[in-house]
């Protein structure tokens, strides 16, 4: 797995307690960087039981927030009901479904305390509240 830039020594912990393979691709300072979790287990409800799961990471990360989600392979719910929010976006050379969802005003982003285990948290929540709708 390639590691092309340098995460948070907590965010590492955490990304090797999941048990997944993930790596680092691009350069924050340049944008367009990312990590990739491969094998992400998505929830009951949707076509497909893991995908591979994207994150943006700004250059000022961690004190800067991770925003949105992306997918590959798309994910589609098993209900035919449409996902509402995304959109397609290259990442790394693959397509990648992004899911157009944010922190709000009762749930902002909080330096020094939010990180990429704190954002696959909201992922997780994005992913099981989409079912409901």
């Amino acid at each position: 797995m390639r590691r092309e830039f340098v995460l948070p020594s907590k965010d590492v912990l955490h990304l090797d307690s999941l048990g997944l393979p993930w790596e680092t691709v691009g350069r924050p300072q340049q944008g367009g960087a990312h990590v990739l979790i491969h094998q992400f287990r998505v929830p009951p409800g949707y076509h497909v039981e893991a995908a591979t799961v994207a994150l943006r990471i700004e250059p000022l990360y961690p004190d800067v927030q991770i925003d949105m989600a992306y997918f590959n392979p798309a994910l589609s719910r098993t209900d035919g009901k449409g996902i509402h929010q995304i959109v397609a976006e290259s990442i790394d050379g693959q397509l990648f479904q992004r899911w157009s969802r944010h922190r709000t005003t009762a749930n902002p982003w909080r330096p020094g305390i939010d990180c990429l285990a704190t954002h696959l948290g909201q992922v997780e929540h994005w992913l099981t509240n989409e079912l409901t709708r």
